[in-house]
């Protein structure tokens, strides 16, 4: 195994540990266990935890590619546009959270992140801010214009942000074996009532929603 491969595999074996017992709650003993190597040998590849700990955040944000997202990111901005890639992104979101391996991975290390020193949550605001936000301003901008979308107390930017967050906050309800919420399982009717309510939050008219948001001829898709 080449050192790069060796690099490459300590990070996705100890990423698990981090995701259930966060960077303060873990030693550099069972990272090297866990990881099947020594610790001379971890220390080697990555000089402190901290350096460790770093590069699991970015190969998890680098591992992170939405298939389809650059197929609608290429569409016209407009509002059937925007209730695509808002469909598209809950439901990415929920797939990963009913996923109890790797899929889920990203959902548990977000919420140590967030209860620690947030850097692994700073890395994922700042890829939202690349591939995301863009876009979907974009579109709320052109369903504005045709009078779809109403810009009011909550700007377009901060409601681009605001839908991500609110969405991945939703499903993470369902990480532990017995759901946390009161919303019913984690199943494509919840997927359509959070992208209603996101959208609904993002400024879009409720005839507009009804007339653009079919989930099932979606799903049919493969959205």
């Amino acid at each position: 195994m080449s050192g790069e491969e060796r690099k490459a595999a300590i990070l996705k074996a100890v990423r698990h540990l981090f995701a259930a017992k966060g960077f303060a709650g873990t030693t550099t003993r069972e990272l090297a266990a866990t990881a099947g190597v020594s610790e001379a040998l971890l220390y080697r590849h990555f000089p402190t935890k901290e350096a460790l700990y770093g590069a699991i955040h970015e190969s998890i944000c680098s591992e992170r590619k939405y298939d389809k997202f650059d197929q609608l990111a290429a569409l016209e901005p407009s509002t059937v546009t925007l209730v695509l890639l808002v469909h598209y992104m809950v439901s990415i979101l929920a797939r990963d959270a009913a996923d109890p391996g790797e899929g889920s991975i990203p959902h548990r290390l977000i919420l140590r992140s967030l209860a620690e020193d947030g850097e692994y949550a700073r890395i994922l605001s700042r890829r939202l801010a690349e591939f995301w936000s863009p876009k979907v301003v974009e579109c709320l901008k052109a369903a504005a214009a045709v009078g779809d979308a109403i810009e009011e107390r909550v700007p377009f930017e901060c409601g681009s942000q605001f839908a991500f967050h609110l969405a991945r906050m939703v499903v993470v309800q369902f990480l532990p074996p017995t759901p946390v919420g009161g919303c019913g399982p984690l199943n494509p009717e919840l997927v359509s009532r959070v992208v209603w309510f996101v959208l609904r939050g993002m400024g879009l008219k409720e005839e507009v929603i009804r007339r653009y948001y079919q989930p099932e001829t979606l799903a049919a898709l493969g959205l």
